[in-house]
């Protein structure tokens, strides 16, 4: 929840937490006492409570019974939310200069629309002006954060991180946490690695789970803090027990590779499945490899297809996908099924899984890919796999190229050109360029401009880089207006001559190329 939000459960604080002379209230005869109303609060009797404080705010007016009154209709206590009347009371409290009344009413003007009302940050920064004033830490921390965003205030960072070391040195947590932040990144006050560690630790300590889990990770990777992974993981646990997600899988992952700890299915389990059920996708791939391949636990492909396929599906994670793909491929857990395995792989190698194209590639070049993907569209595929050592790709290259399949050409030329090999290069970059492959012209116009394995030729590449600009080619463009302050105007009109030929060829379609 974001800090401005106001929470759903304040909860009710009858006997404690004003932290002032107003937790007190005179007897009045004939009306319940406020230690009557705790008793029927502590025995669970919302209606009574409700009932009481209503009849205390009513006839007493004062202003203890406004604040309670008001916050038990702002928390539903005993009877329906009502967010309108909640105000009015609080309202009233705060007219009688109660601390608590006017920072919860503030915290309601930031929350809006959510709880029924009209957001208003410019009163209730004024509001938690008045209680922070008055030494109220939760004031405090809520306009240190106002001063920081620069809502309902004018953004200032010093008063901002003013506001929130007052209410941090009152042990308010989330003040420690967020004075801890701004150290570490010299917001409003100069940049102390130290003081952020022990401001860090402080909200850790007292219970913040996101410092406990940042303070985990400072501990393992030794980022301003001597390196401890032992005491990373006993906050990692802590962080985990109080249900932070990343720390969940962290140490789920700990655990499923003996990791720092003793290898334990078992205890991994129990911290991978509530963090993949929450949404986290790299726990449900963790799981998904763990059911996979055995790691800790028995070997499951049915179990390791269905987390697999929830980080799929529900955050479209490459890596499971690429997993996944690979299950329907081989009909592991799933019913083979190699077209969805293709989508999946093609999926994966979209959000830039470097594995994907490299199966794609092997199946390519196998021709397993035939009726499903065209060879054209499988060349890109075909030149990672290559790339990545496997034999019978740049096998398959070759064939496409000398079959004069443009994209082979180009591919396999820019591999050969950056093996150093421009010999063989340069009859395959030609006859892509030729076909009218964009990209390659320009290449090619460079390979002419700068000499670079064949004879300098500014002719050649003027024309080369001259045909890709016509085409929508920036780089081509800028490099002709590179070389053309080299050439003479002789070699110029020599170039524009050749892109005129060749635009003219391209139009005939008697012409083959």
């Amino acid at each position: 929840m974001h800090p401005l939000v106001l929470s759903a459960a304040l909860g009710l604080t009858l006997s404690a937490g004003s932290g002032q002379a107003q937790t007190t209230e005179p007897e009045a005869p004939g009306l319940p006492s406020m230690a009557a109303i705790e008793q029927a609060h502590a025995a669970g009797d919302l209606v009574t409570v409700r009932e009481g404080l209503e009849r205390l705010a009513t006839e007493t007016g004062t202003p203890l019974a406004q604040f309670r009154y008001g916050q038990a209709l702002l928390e539903g206590i005993g009877g329906p939310r009502d967010s309108a009347a909640a105000m009015d009371w609080l309202q009233r409290a705060v007219d009688q200069d109660h601390l608590h009344a006017a920072t919860m009413l503030a915290r309601m003007l930031l929350t809006g629309d959510p709880i029924g009302i009209e957001r208003d940050p410019v009163r209730a920064a004024t509001l938690l002006t008045r209680s922070a004033s008055r030494g109220d830490a939760e004031a405090q921390y809520y306009l240190g954060l106002l001063y920081r965003a620069g809502t309902g205030v004018a953004q200032n960072l010093e008063t901002a991180f003013n506001w929130l070391l007052a209410a941090a040195e009152q042990q308010h947590v989330p003040a420690q946490y967020e004075l801890s932040r701004a150290y570490s990144r010299g917001e409003g006050t100069p940049l102390d690695t130290a003081k952020a560690l022990r401001w860090l630790q402080a909200a850790a300590t007292n219970g913040h789970v996101e410092a406990q889990f940042f303070l985990a990770n400072a501990l393992d990777n030794g980022a301003g803090v001597p390196q401890d992974t032992a005491e990373a993981l006993r906050w990692y646990r802590r962080a985990a027990e109080a249900g932070y997600v990343l720390a969940q899988r962290i140490l789920g992952t700990r655990y499923l590779l003996g990791d720092g700890v003793e290898q334990n299915g078992e205890e991994a389990l129990r911290w991978l499945i509530p963090a993949a059920q929450a949404g986290d996708p790299g726990a449900a791939a963790n799981l998904g490899y763990a059911y996979l391949n055995g790691e800790g636990i028995a070997p499951d492909p049915v179990q390791a297809a269905r987390w697999y396929r929830h980080a799929v599906e529900r955050h479209e994670l490459p890596r499971a996908m690429t997993a996944l793909a690979e299950l329907y491929q081989n009909g592991q857990g799933v019913e083979q099924d190699l077209s969805r395995a293709v989508l999946l792989y093609r999926q994966a190698a979209a959000a830039g899984d470097a594995v994907a194209p490299r199966i794609l590639g092997r199946l390519a070049a196998a021709n397993t890919l035939d009726g499903i993907v065209a060879p054209q569209r499988a060349v890109p595929w075909v030149l990672a796999a290559a790339e990545a050592g496997h034999a019978p790709a740049l096998d398959w290259l070759r064939a496409h190229a000398e079959g004069g399949m443009r994209s082979a050409q180009a591919h396999l030329g820019r591999h050969l050109l950056d093996q150093g090999d421009t010999a063989a290069a340069l009859p395959l970059l030609t006859a892509a360029a030729r076909a009218g492959d964009v990209p390659t012209q320009a290449t090619l116009g460079q390979l002419y401009a700068t000499g670079n394995g064949v004879d300098l030729d500014y002719v050649a590449a003027y024309t080369w880089l001259n045909i890709a600009a016509a085409q929508a080619s920036v780089e081509a463009h800028e490099h002709r207006e590179v070389i053309v302050q080299l050439m003479t105007p002789g070699q110029i009109a020599d170039g524009q001559d050749a892109t005129r030929r060749f635009f003219e060829e391209a139009a005939d379609p008697q012409v083959t190329r």
